[in-house]
């Protein structure tokens, strides 16, 4: 699916931030939380920002 290496560091903070805005429950996220483990994701597998919207431009 991709074609390097993934940085281990920002994957592991990435799902380290997911898991802790799950156990928090969704009532009590902080969803700035979410969006940084979303950013650390795209950093780690070298994606750009905007591939989120583009993968769901691509849906429609």
């Amino acid at each position: 699916m991709f074609d390097q290496t993934p940085d281990q560091t920002l994957a592991a903070e990435a799902c380290c931030k997911l898991i802790s805005a799950y156990l928090a429950g969704h009532e009590a996220v902080d969803w700035s939380d979410v969006q940084d483990a979303l950013n650390a994701a795209l950093k780690a597998f070298d994606l750009p920002e905007n591939y989120i919207e583009d993968m769901a431009a691509r849906d429609l």
